[in-house]
């Protein structure tokens, strides 16, 4: 695993999220449309008007937020030194994942009040990382009817822990030694490489962390992320 194939697999993904960030993008602009259309008919009260334009401020600026997030974070680049906060990461994802993350009755939990402790490294990495995570949560519910996929984070005196965990089958027993294999996957190799896991890990492997992924007592997956405290 090398840099390359980290922004290999950037592109890959986030080129199977085009059509998700086009519908969430599309959703927004016919409210932009719809409330510019209603501002130009007659008999409207100036009340009416301010509101309709008040929507059409909120729908530009979700737009505009999209764009800005998923342009960021898609683009390849070095790997760069700053402090980030997981909660800020997360709410960034899920700006432009959201459709793809909650297609197939799948819901995405993230509760508040996730720790706000200093994280330092590529937040774009790290992103890729968490979003490979939840992807695969995410599909393995859709094909099962849906469910909830969870992102829980705790603070401990040797560092944070980010569990990901989702209600799909689990993984059969024969497949846990080769998750992190380059090239291994279940799924359909039109469009999985199998190199979400390798990624993930050697992404959280930069941040002097460990990932583990296995199967959870009361069915689905789970996996954790631990890093060292700051």
């Amino acid at each position: 695993m090398d840099r390359i194939s980290v922004e290999r697999f950037r592109l890959a993904l986030f080129g199977r999220l085009v059509m998700g960030v086009s519908h969430e993008v599309d959703n927004h602009l016919s409210v932009v449309l719809g409330f510019a259309e209603l501002s130009r008919m007659p008999g409207g009260s100036g009340s009416k008007a301010v509101e309709n334009m008040g929507k059409i401020f909120a729908a530009g600026d979700r737009i505009a937020a999209i764009v800005k997030q998923f342009s960021y974070h898609v683009r390849p680049h070095p790997p760069a030194e700053e402090t980030f906060f997981l909660p800020d990461l997360l709410s960034e994802l899920m700006l432009f994942s959201r459709y793809d993350l909650c297609r197939g009755n799948v819901t995405v939990r993230i509760p508040e009040g996730l720790p706000r402790t200093r994280i330092r490294g590529d937040a774009r990495d790290f992103g890729l990382g968490l979003l490979s995570l939840l992807l695969n949560g995410a599909e393995a519910m859709a094909n099962r009817g849906g469910g909830e996929i969870s992102v829980t984070a705790a603070d401990g005196p040797e560092g944070m822990e980010i569990a990901v965990r989702d209600f799909g089958p689990g993984i059969p027993a024969e497949h846990l030694p080769r998750l992190f294999e380059e090239g291994f996957s279940t799924k359909s190799p039109e469009f999985h490489a199998g190199m979400g896991l390798p990624v993930a890990r050697y992404i959280v492997g930069r941040f002097g962390g460990t990932i583990e992924v296995g199967n959870r007592s009361g069915g689905g997956c789970e996996a954790v992320i631990r890093l060292p405290a700051p």
